[in-house]
């Protein structure tokens, strides 16, 4: 798919604010806000095709969501897409519905290390080492593949049902 051609003769703009639990995006039904970001809002969804629970990134409108600015961010995701790694959230596809652009991902049940520490204070040496390990892993993959995580911070870093550390929203940037 070329995103440029695609974004340009696409329909009229969805307002991402309009997004209501059980609309659809594509060929995604959209649940519940997972969380809003600066320039995106993050959905829990499912996909039919698949029969499985995914999460979607949508970039809001206005917040640079011209062709550039879209072009920019989907090749951002095909980046990310082409690492695979344990520690790394995957990205599964990216596209533009209407002319609303979107990522989609793995949905991880779980929480961010930025909520598990508000939640639980300071963790346990062993515990907050084998995270670290996760996440130090995660991105000197990234790194040798080319790629510079550029918002690594605790609410970047989900922490799944096994304990594991999982780094998303990559908004990377090649070295």
């Amino acid at each position: 798919m070329s995103e440029t051609s695609s974004f340009s003769n696409s329909r009229p703009s969805l307002a991402t604010g309009a997004l209501r639990p059980s609309d659809t995006l594509g060929r995604f039904e959209l649940r519940k806000i997972l969380g809003q970001g600066g320039q995106s809002t993050v959905w829990l969804a499912f996909d039919p095709r698949m029969e499985r629970e995914v999460a979607i990134k949508v970039m809001r409108p206005g917040d640079g969501s011209d062709d550039k600015a879209v072009s920019t961010w989907l090749q951002e995701a095909r980046s990310v897409g082409r690492v695979t790694h344990p520690n790394i959230v995957p990205v599964y596809e990216a596209d533009v519905h209407g002319r609303q652009p979107y990522l989609v991902f793995e949905y991880v049940a779980g929480k961010t290390l930025d909520q598990l520490v508000q939640e639980r204070g300071a963790l346990p040496p062993p515990e907050a080492v084998a995270l670290m390990m996760d996440v130090l892993d995660a991105v000197a993959v990234a790194h040798a593949a080319g790629m510079v995580h550029r918002d690594l911070k605790p609410s970047n870093v989900l922490v799944d049902a096994a304990g594991r550390a999982r780094v998303m929203d990559f908004g990377i940037a090649a070295r």
